[in-house]
């Protein structure tokens, strides 16, 4: 068995466990609790609450009180002043399938939230695929959503139980930014990431969601007007699960999990006289597995990863997380924090293009991490899919 299909297993056999049901109000010290590990000098992990096999968490433009995350079976949980609502603030668990490694696995919210309500949600539907649907929050009660809103935006097949991707995200461009895995299987057998007309697999796609459902192509996407799918912005990815913006440059970063060998972080910062990050970046999976070759082709303009982990460390499927700009955390501020599904540890780097400085163990550690996300105050957060919702706060 290659070493990807023992990852996969290793996540699928997490996923399919028995959740945390300690549920708790408040903020407590992680310092104490074996699942969170011991804190390092500069940060300690808070826990905030737990859940039922918790896949991501985020907050609405601007919304200091309210916390939103995603469960996997297909519930959106809402924390307000660090209270755990009991009612859901979505559930569309009749809608989503947990097989492989499916399930609800992330959200986001229109950067018009306050006026729209609108927001998505990206999750594998019960033939496989992959899907981002629109909803509106009710007018009347700010906690619950508003029966019949939903809008299908964007539906991609999916034919295998891996490699489903994972993350929707609005850039600060205003354009909704999603990412899709490569299709599953060992070394992309459907040759899709280097495939810029074939399909959508393997590809981060860049978009504009219409009100009524659908999308629209953004004039600017780099392929526009030229061979290939109009949707997408950047390639060769094998399963870019997770990927964020820096809040306050824009930049953009993204965990592609590894094939055999490496784990990796891609890096793109803003183009010079825009709102968003340079497009038509071929990654190159899967001519290469991270810098290093894999199968034989060409991969035009490939850009190698900024930092890599190799699965002689323990990694198996890296965890990608956020530029820290939380003030209270001192130093950390400008880090990228990120993690690994086997490798508990949590780890920092400084991430540049070309490169990254200064990669090491933070010292906190989360047992089956999934995600990272951000609230409103930007402030990042763990989560374990055992159940836990960490908090990253100085020491």
């Amino acid at each position: 068995m290659i070493a990807a299909t023992m990852a996969c297993a290793v996540l699928a056999a997490v996923w399919a466990g028995e959740s945390d049901q300690r549920g708790e109000e408040g903020e407590a010290s992680a310092a104490s609790r074996p699942a969170a590990g011991a804190a390092a000098p500069g940060a300690r992990l808070l826990k905030v609450a737990a859940f039922e096999s918790p896949t991501y968490l985020t907050a609405p433009p601007g919304d200091l009180n309210r916390r939103f995350v995603t469960e996997r079976a297909g519930r959106i949980r809402v924390l307000r002043a660090g209270r755990k609502l009991g009612r859901p603030f979505l559930d569309l668990h009749s809608r989503v399938s947990t097989d492989g490694e499916g399930g609800l696995l992330s959200m986001a919210f229109a950067p018009d939230y306050a006026r729209s309500r609108r927001f998505f949600v990206y999750y594998t539907d019960r033939d496989g695929d992959l899907r981002v649907d629109s909803y509106r929050a009710s007018s009347r009660f700010a906690n619950r959503t508003q029966r019949g809103s939903r809008r299908a935006v964007i539906r991609v097949k999916h034919d295998r139980s891996n490699h489903k991707g994972g993350q929707v995200q609005f850039g600060r461009d205003g354009k909704l930014y999603v990412a899709f895995g490569d299709g599953g299987g060992g070394g992309d057998p459907g040759e899709n990431a280097q495939n810029v007309s074939k399909n959508l697999l393997g590809k981060v796609v860049r978009i504009a969601p219409r009100a009524g459902g659908g999308y629209s192509v953004p004039a600017d996407n780099p392929y526009v007007g030229l061979p290939g799918r109009d949707e997408i912005f950047a390639y060769g990815l094998r399963n870019p699960y997770r990927f964020s913006f820096d809040r306050a440059t824009g930049d953009l970063t993204i965990g592609d999990v590894g094939e055999q060998e490496v784990e990796e972080i891609d890096f793109v910062p803003v183009a010079e006289g825009k709102r968003r990050p340079r497009g038509g970046v071929n990654f190159g999976w899967d001519v290469f597995e991270g810098s290093r070759p894999y199968e034989g082709g060409s991969a035009p303009g490939h850009l190698p990863p900024v930092l890599e982990r190799p699965r002689s460390t323990g990694s198996c499927s890296i965890i990608g997380g956020y530029v820290i700009r939380d003030p209270s955390l001192g130093r950390l501020r400008g880090a990228y924090v990120y993690g690994d599904l086997c490798a508990s540890g949590l780890r920092v780097a400084r991430l540049r293009s070309g490169g990254a400085e200064g990669d090491r163990a933070l010292g906190p550690k989360v047992s089956s991490l999934v995600s990272f996300g951000e609230d409103g105050r930007g402030r990042v957060h763990a989560i374990s899919l055992e159940g836990g919702v960490f908090r990253l706060a100085p020491r």
